[in-house]
């Protein structure tokens, strides 16, 4: 190989590095410039505890014993004390990657809230995501989840804090699509779900949306009689269809770029 040959192919590896470097380097500056760091919160490890210990939506009060069962434990203060060895504290790169998704998830639905983070381990709610009051709780495992996935779960989530606190509009949506009241949630055998309010719904077929234990000894959270996670609660069923949609519109994007 000549001495021109090989300076010319060092000059090539140098622009193509020089080229990579500017372009990721510029890209994340990009970002940073719309993202504003006080939109975000991460509740520190005590503070999850002593938000759980407070219980102040009574979520865990109001735990039935069969909510109990599925949890493993025989009473709300077994489970307190499970939840108080699940607390942690955000990695930075955790912070980071939640960041990036919650500000693509605010740019497809904004529920005018300050994106705030809880992290516990799975053996809280087996690490299910969801909310209680505007916070929204997640597992590290949903965490590492990939970053258009994980931006679905924010804006599901994301949305049920919208419905908690924008109730006049929210019954106005149920009113338009159908939904009456059924009744209002007395069965210790319908799961507990934090997202949802104490109100059954029946759909414009007269369907009751609600899921029971599939018996008194639940093995599980999802040992319900529900073949379809949107058939619980009409606040599930306009999550799921707007985050899903945010889904679809990623996969029709993808396949019209091939």
């Amino acid at each position: 190989m000549n001495k021109s040959l090989i300076i010319f192919i060092i000059s090539i590896i140098i622009i193509l590095i020089t080229f990579i470097f500017f372009y990721y380097f510029s890209s994340k500056s990009n970002i940073e410039t719309f993202i504003n760091p006080n939109d975000y919160y991460f509740l520190s490890k005590e503070e999850v505890l002593i938000f759980m210990n407070n219980d102040e939506d009574n979520y865990i009060k109001k735990l039935s014993i069969y909510d109990l069962k599925a949890r493993k434990v025989k009473t709300s203060n077994e489970y307190l004390d499970l939840i108080s060895h699940s607390c942690m504290d955000f990695t930075q790169e955790q912070k980071e990657k939640l960041i990036i998704s919650a500000f693509e998830a605010s740019q497809y639905f904004n529920n005018g809230f300050k994106w705030k983070f809880g992290l516990l381990s799975s053996n809280y709610e087996e690490g299910f995501p969801h909310t209680r009051t505007d916070i929204i709780f997640l597992s590290p495992a949903i965490v590492n989840y990939e970053k258009n996935e994980l931006t679905k779960i924010l804006i599901h989530e994301s949305i049920h804090i919208y419905q908690r606190y924008n109730t006049l509009k929210i019954d106005e949506y149920l009113k338009n699509n159908g939904y009456v009241i059924s009744r209002i949630k007395n069965d210790p055998l319908i799961r507990a779900n934090p997202d949802l309010n104490d109100i059954i719904y029946k759909d414009k077929n007269g369907i009751e949306l609600v899921a029971y234990y599939n018996s008194k000894e639940p093995k599980g959270i999802n040992d319900v009689k529900l073949n379809n996670l949107n058939n619980e609660h009409p606040f599930e069923k306009m999550a799921y269809e707007i985050a899903d949609n945010y889904y679809k519109s990623l996969m029709i994007k993808k396949y019209k770029e091939i």
